[in-house]
């Protein structure tokens, strides 16, 4: 099988997605497949003739373009195949504020939220709370706002990002994650980053985070979580593959916070991490991801 492996882009996760483009080209290799490395910057348009050229093209990229449903539509227009979910569920995902709705209107939990287009719109402000770009990743441009005096500057900040603002309701609790595969939720991890948040510096540093997996959680709370992810996955339209993170406070109940429809894939990952607890080599997931969708 002949795969093009799409990375790179232009967006603030640029780096990121080479190291998963790399991490997936070898694991490709290592499975027997023609592998061709497609690094592109912002004319992806250029590639397609060797896009075409390929079985599957696997969608390595990160954050906007590659991952807000542009690639996506791009691909599914001139019918290419590809990993991951599709051009609609990838731009809904992409918009916080779009994906939260739905999960509240399914009747699942999400910290209460207000979105802002200018600074001027900003009224009476809960604090603590969350600020960050309604449409990025890799948590580029997230503040924890604790003071009245800190929340223009973290505004400011998110707006560098996107031109909307998400602000949401601080939830004091544990920060897990919960990677899906093939309409199976895989083992919980427990992120317990050394910052008050799990920020840019924490997720891509190592040593500066700490991952439990699976996650010390009772067993009928656990399952329900992870029930209730595959149903979150499955309302968002989602295929494939994904991860989705949540608040769990101590009272036991779980937050949506959204769901990465590209997750990290590099063997140090939160998705691979969870699968090597499920007995999954990296390239055997990667494998996985390749099969279901052909």
């Amino acid at each position: 099988m002949i795969v093009s492996v799409l990375m790179g882009g232009s967006s603030a996760e640029r780096e990121v997605s080479i190291k998963t483009g790399e991490a997936v080209i070898k694991a490709c290799e290592e499975l027997g497949h023609k592998t061709l490395s497609i690094d592109f910057y912002d004319d992806y348009k250029s590639v397609l003739a060797t896009l075409k050229s390929s079985d599957i093209v696997f969608n390595a990229l990160h954050g906007t373009i590659g991952e807000d449903g542009t690639i996506q539509a791009w691909l599914e227009e001139n019918n290419i195949i590809f990993t991951g979910s599709g051009s609609y569920s990838s731009k809904l995902c992409m918009d916080k504020n779009k994906s939260k709705k739905i999960v509240r209107e399914n009747d699942f939990l999400t910290p209460d939220w207000t979105i802002i287009r200018n600074a001027n719109e900003l009224g009476q402000i809960k604090l603590p709370c969350i600020v960050k770009p309604n449409a990025q990743g890799s948590t580029f441009g997230l503040s924890i706002v604790k003071e009245k005096k800190t929340i223009n500057d973290a505004i400011d900040l998110a707006f560098k990002y996107d031109s909307e603002v998400l602000i949401e309701e601080y939830i004091k609790g544990r920060e897990i994650t919960v990677g899906i595969l093939n309409g199976e939720s895989l083992p919980i991890i427990e992120i317990i980053p050394s910052h008050s948040l799990y920020d840019y510096e924490c997720k891509y540093n190592p040593g500066m985070s700490k991952y439990v997996c699976p996650a010390e959680i009772d067993q009928t709370l656990e399952y329900k979580i992870k029930k209730d992810s595959l149903e979150i996955f499955k309302a968002l339209k989602c295929r494939g593959y994904g991860r989705l993170d949540f608040i769990l406070d101590e009272n036991g109940m779980y937050y949506f916070l959204e769901l990465n429809t590209l997750p990290g894939m590099t063997s140090t990952s939160l998705l691979p991490i969870a699968g090597n607890k499920h007995g999954l080599a990296f390239r055997e997931l990667i494998n996985i991801i390749i099969q279901i969708s052909t």
